[in-house]
């Protein structure tokens, strides 16, 4: 048995037009968009978030997130509005209202690239960081607390991160 052919056979269509609605039509819709997602990723995550975040499917309306870490997962949880902004900007009205992060362990058999390694380089404090501690601390009455804050604040700002 012949299918009718719709009234625009005539015309010229292009394909990815026509997969996106079959598969639409298939309940497959989610398929397009996540794919539309990963190729728009770096765009809406940002340089911050990309490496350590990959959508991962769409159910119901919800976007499944992997995050590489727990530290993370909890962080994106401020952004998750920025996040929903930016995928409207960047793809249009897409069917989702929600997000929800999981980690990148459970979600994906390769793990998310490594962090960069953070090194700690002790380095003196400038003159004007030495006169911001003095002046800083000098409203502190006890003696022994006074030098113990100044100490550790020194210490903290010694202490430079260092990416490598």
């Amino acid at each position: 048995m012949e299918e009718e052919l719709p009234s625009q056979a005539g015309t010229f269509q292009v394909l990815g037009v026509i997969l996106a609605e079959t598969l639409r039509k298939r309940g497959l819709g989610n398929i397009v968009v996540i794919s539309q997602m990963l190729r728009a990723w770096p765009t809406i995550a940002g340089p911050m978030l990309v490496g350590v975040t990959r959508p991962e499917r769409i159910r119901g309306r919800v976007l499944f997130i992997a995050v590489r870490d727990s530290l993370w997962m909890h962080n994106l949880l401020f952004y998750q509005a920025l996040l929903l902004t930016k995928i409207r900007q960047t793809l249009g009205d897409v069917p989702v209202t929600k997000l929800h992060f999981v980690l990148a362990q459970s979600a994906f058999r390769q793990p998310l690239p490594p962090r960069p390694t953070v090194v700690l380089v002790s380095a003196p404090l400038t003159a004007v960081e030495e006169q911001y501690v003095e002046d800083n601390t000098a409203i502190i009455a006890d003696e022994e607390l006074r030098e113990a804050v100044r100490r550790a604040w020194k210490q903290g700002w010694q202490t430079r991160r260092v990416r490598s």
